[in-house]
């Protein structure tokens, strides 16, 4: 015969059951939910709430990758951003991916038409500068 079988059949078993049912409601309520609330006051998941204040940020996200679309393609040639292939996306917590195409010039004149892929995050400050921005990840291709 088993242990198990022993404390079933054991004049004991309604009060093991009953201590350990007590047990577990002083856990839950002494060590796993202090645990969570004090999780949940920290302000561990909060990323530039405070910066953003339900703000859309998304036309100036548009506005600061083409500029550092522009940086790096450099100054040698003109550049022209596209206004009707633009999609942004807002991720999360004043980050943005934008998707648009630019067109440059060549040495020969011709333009020459690009795709670009641009990941920012909004950082504070003022929302028109640069510096208030950080370049997350940028790509650019040919078409």
């Amino acid at each position: 015969m088993s242990i198990i079988d022993k404390i079933k059949n054991s004049r004991w078993s309604v009060v093991l059951l009953l201590a350990f049912v007590a047990g577990l409601y002083v856990l839950q309520n002494e060590a796993v939910t202090p645990f969570v609330e004090s999780v949940v006051a920290s302000d561990l998941f909060e990323e530039n709430a405070g910066d953003l204040a339900g703000r859309d940020l998304s036309p100036v996200a548009v506005v600061q990758c083409n500029e550092f679309v522009r940086q790096s393609l450099g100054a040698e040639h003109p550049v022209e951003f596209s206004s009707n292939e633009v999609k942004t996306w807002e991720l999360s917590g004043g980050r943005y991916l934008v998707r648009s195409q630019v067109s440059e010039q060549d040495e020969t004149g011709s333009w020459v038409r690009k795709n670009f892929a641009c990941n920012v995050e909004y950082t504070g400050g003022a929302d028109s500068d640069l510096a208030s921005w950080d370049l997350q990840g940028l790509e650019i291709r040919d078409i």
